[in-house]
């Protein structure tokens, strides 16, 4: 399914992916093209149960299907949801490289040929105890030492749910890195959460690109959840927002995961799916734009 078309603001939506994907995304410098790094995505949401984890797992397995090489990374410390959600068992989680207790290749579970997972959860000491808290600054070395693993790969999706320290521990920066701000709900309080994120990852990091993705509408509805989030980022905030689409409400795949069926077969087909596929589509585009200079 396509994003939702046919307003006004969606049509500057449209000129935005089009008009400006190379500058978007990174573009050469003059006389020829840069390395701009892995595609990273840091979907993230301005309250819980906004989706992000759903999302992430989506974006993934549909450019892991293509035959890209996608490096999904849980950046939960406490409980890891993404493991759950794909159907695995992870031997050990991204916390479990604080204090060199692991490795990155140790962290690294393949999922399928083409989808490499790195779980999140909370670290355990070795007799089984949970240890204590992950801090700042230990967040952001092992999200550091996690990026050793992308240099192999054609995308990186984090999932860093709600949380802003996620979203700040994982941050690299590299000039292929964007934020995708999830807004699940058209009510005040919804879009005031994704504003909120937007402002507090925009103070701190500026040169970021921020896209919205619509989660649960579509149509105009959609179009009405990105205009109010874009309108009060240019007004206060000085920026200006992409849309990167919208994922339609999918009761059927809702159904099928809580029946337990795997996550690559319950996705399949169904329209959240495919939203999500053009998505990662014009993502994975760009940056093949931007490496050829186009």
């Amino acid at each position: 399914m396509s994003p939702p078309r046919g307003t006004g603001s969606l049509t500057q939506a449209d000129g935005l992916r089009a008009g400006q994907a190379a500058a978007a995304y990174g573009t050469g410098a003059p006389g020829g093209a840069r390395d701009i790094g892995v595609p990273t995505l840091l979907v993230a949401s301005g309250r819980g149960g906004s989706g992000s984890t759903l999302l992430s797992a989506l974006l993934a397995v549909s450019a892991a299907g293509e035959g890209h090489r996608v490096l999904l990374v849980d950046a939960d410390d406490f409980v890891g949801p993404l493991a759950l959600t794909l159907g695995v068992t992870p031997r050990a989680s991204w916390t479990d490289l604080r204090a060199g207790r692991a490795t990155p290749a140790d962290v690294a579970l393949p999922v399928s040929a083409t989808l490499t997972l790195v779980a999140g959860g909370a670290p355990r000491l070795s007799d089984g105890t949970a240890a204590q808290p992950i801090n700042a600054a230990e967040r952001k070395a092992c999200m550091r030492r996690v990026s050793m693993l992308a240099e192999s790969m054609d995308l990186v999706v984090i999932d860093c749910g709600a949380r802003l320290d996620s979203v700040l521990g994982a941050l690299t920066p590299h000039a292929a890195e964007r934020l995708i701000a999830v807004s699940a709900g058209s009510d005040p309080v919804a879009l005031a959460a994704t504003y909120a994120l937007c402002k507090a990852v925009g103070q701190r990091h500026s040169a970021l690109p921020v896209d919205i993705l619509v989660n649960r509408h579509e149509g105009s509805e959609a179009a009405r959840c990105y205009d109010a989030i874009d309108a009060g980022a240019r007004q206060f905030l000085g920026l200006t927002l992409r849309l990167a689409g919208a994922i339609p409400a999918d009761p059927t795949l809702d159904a099928a995961l809580r029946a337990g069926m795997p996550f690559p077969d319950a996705a399949a087909g169904s329209p959240a799916a495919i939203a999500a596929h053009e998505v990662v589509m014009r993502v994975l585009a760009a940056r093949t734009s931007s490496r050829s200079g186009t």
